[in-house]
């Protein structure tokens, strides 16, 4: 009897403990179907990218079944067949490099004009702005003879009511 006690209040409080923590875990949400995987998620190790055998699993978990065979397995058809087709990879590499040189010389001598055609605009705009300096100077300096011309002229100097204003060239 005293067994039997002992096992059911054994069994109450393992079952208690397993409704505790099951009371304290959050429930749990279905995933949602319409987001994306997390790719962090997955944080198994990578299989060692210098071992064949992991190598060949990994690119057979991939769908990748490509295994090239030894030279001595191929026959000369296939070896005829695979040297062709590297020739004919190594001419259209070649072609393209020789296509990328002739389009970066043509971007040096474009970018080349560029700094020409600015530094040029660049020197036209510093020209304009100093002429227009001189040109306000000149009228600054035309304005005050005139202000000092109109104000000798209102306090009475004959003189400067008739005379030539300073501003004004003499014709020739």
């Amino acid at each position: 009897m005293t067994i039997r006690i002992s096992l059911v209040s054994a069994l109450l409080g393992a079952a208690a403990l397993a409704g505790a923590a099951h009371a304290q875990t959050a429930p749990q949400t279905p995933p949602d179907p319409y987001s994306a995987p997390d790719p962090y998620r997955d944080q198994r190790a990578l299989p060692d990218p210098n071992d064949p055998a992991a190598r060949e699993a990994l690119e057979r978990a991939r769908g990748e079944a490509y295994h090239r065979a030894d030279d001595s397995k191929q026959t000369e058809e296939e070896l005829r067949l695979t040297r062709a087709l590297n020739d004919e990879i190594a001419a259209q590499n070649a072609l393209a490099d020789s296509a990328d040189e002739a389009a970066r010389l043509d971007y040096d001598a474009a970018v080349a004009r560029h700094q020409i055609e600015v530094r040029q605009t660049e020197e036209q705009a510093r020209a304009a702005a100093e002429a227009t300096r001189a040109a306000q100077d000149q009228y600054d300096r035309d304005y005050a003879a005139w202000r000092e011309q109109v104000r000798l002229c209102q306090s009475g100097f004959r003189e400067a009511c008739t005379a030539r204003p300073a501003w004004v060239r003499p014709q020739q």
